[in-house]
């Protein structure tokens, strides 16, 4: 491996995990000196490809998931900065336009510069008020020395061939003592007990912990402000300060690389565990068929119970899934509904497939089928692995 480490640039990345059904080859690595995971080979960029809603690595192209980071980063924009005085905010990975519009409403006098390289979402944010729209890379992109107030990056630093110089860059893009906020996947999530999904995925190139994440926000040149809530296993939130300048030479981390080593191996083996209880899971699903079962939540988690218990969808009244609909039409044969037809199916059990919105969408099942009983994946799966 001739490839250096992102973060402290040695040569001590060792292959350490080979991701399920990854399209573009990739092989998870470790640096050996100071812990950060990271995907080879850097390619530029995939293909382009239709919706991809699989629980292996080849999961992409649905692109919704940042819309639930918008109002966290609106709530810091109001914590930190005159939200209406005339500003400038560049937005990273624009996306579908959610936090553009968030921000735009809210900051009536600030201006917005939208980078955004899939051209298929970035109409989202042309012709909007007191906004420009840059279609590339934000690698890419020359962007003007001391321009910016704040730079906002949700869920896009993952994706980039060279995080720490894109950092360093925004650092320089900044005016001085100029907010960055920058959201990212927490691999804490590597630990949950009931992970069955490949979280690896293809569109993802580094996998930061807060510690990995915030050694590089830092050599950048930044000052952290807000720091990752440690009870968010899923994100990554921070906020910082161009207070300094960046560094050159980042330390080594020992007891990170044993932090990482010790997650990886956890995770292998935790979700090869859920991975074999999902037959049971479908046993146990499969049982509950003659009371009318509707399931909510075709993602991930429903495409692991498909694909490794080999779920039968024939048996399910309905499928449920209120951000998916809008882009793709079925999963594994069966019509997907939205949440307010789903009396109509007049189910007696609504199985809950998620994790991190498990509660919110139970109570949004208890307002539409007072009388279904509701069952949550990770009780189905907890049940099926004691059983084992």
């Amino acid at each position: 491996m001739t490839e250096t480490c992102e973060l402290c640039q040695r040569a001590a990345l060792d292959p350490i995990y080979k991701p399920e059904r990854s399209t573009r080859d990739l092989t998870i690595y470790l640096c050996g000196a100071c812990g950060l995971l990271q995907s080879l080979p850097r390619a530029d960029r995939a293909a382009r490809a239709a919706a991809a809603v699989s629980s292996g690595a080849d999961w992409g192209n649905v692109r919704y998931g940042k819309g639930f980071r918008t109002q966290i980063a609106i709530d810091a924009l109001r914590r930190y900065c005159n939200i209406d005085a005339d500003f400038q905010l560049l937005d990273v990975g624009s996306n579908r336009g959610s936090f553009a519009r968030a921000f735009l409403a809210v900051a009536p006098h600030a201006h917005l510069t939208a980078v955004e390289p899939d051209e298929r979402v970035a109409a989202a944010c042309a012709g909007l008020p007191r906004t420009q729209l840059i279609e590339a890379r934000i690698e890419a992109v020359a962007l003007e020395g001391g321009r910016f107030d704040v730079i906002h990056s949700c869920h896009t630093i993952e994706h980039l061939i060279h995080p720490m110089h894109t950092l360093r860059d925004h650092h320089r893009a900044l005016k001085q003592d100029g907010l960055l906020i920058l959201d990212a996947p927490n691999t804490a999530l590597l630990a949950a007990d009931d992970i069955v999904e490949e979280w690896f995925i293809d569109k993802h190139l580094y996998h930061f912990s807060a510690r990995t994440l915030t050694r590089m926000i830092e050599a950048a040149g930044f000052t952290i402000e807000q720091a990752p809530d440690p009870k968010d296993r899923s994100n990554l939130f921070f906020v910082a300060r161009k207070t300094g300048t960046p560094i050159a030479h980042v330390g080594s981390d020992l007891v990170e690389v044993d932090y990482a080593t010790d997650l990886m191996a956890t995770y292998i083996a935790t979700r090869a565990r859920n991975m074999a209880a999902l037959t049971a899971v479908a046993a146990e699903l499969g049982r509950m068929a003659p009371r009318r079962v509707a399931m909510w939540g075709a993602g991930r988690l429903f495409d692991s119970l498909v694909h490794y218990g080999r779920f039968d969808t024939s048996s399910l009244a309905a499928l449920v899934d209120k951000h998916l609909k809008a882009h793709v039409g079925e999963r594994h044969g069966r019509a997907l509904i939205a949440p307010e037809n789903l009396a109509e199916t007049d189910p007696g059990v609504v199985v809950v497939m998620s994790r991190d919105f498990a509660s919110e969408i139970a109570e949004e099942v208890t307002k539409l089928t007072p009388n279904a009983e509701i069952v949550l994946y990770a009780d189905l799966l907890s049940r099926a692995k004691q059983a084992a």
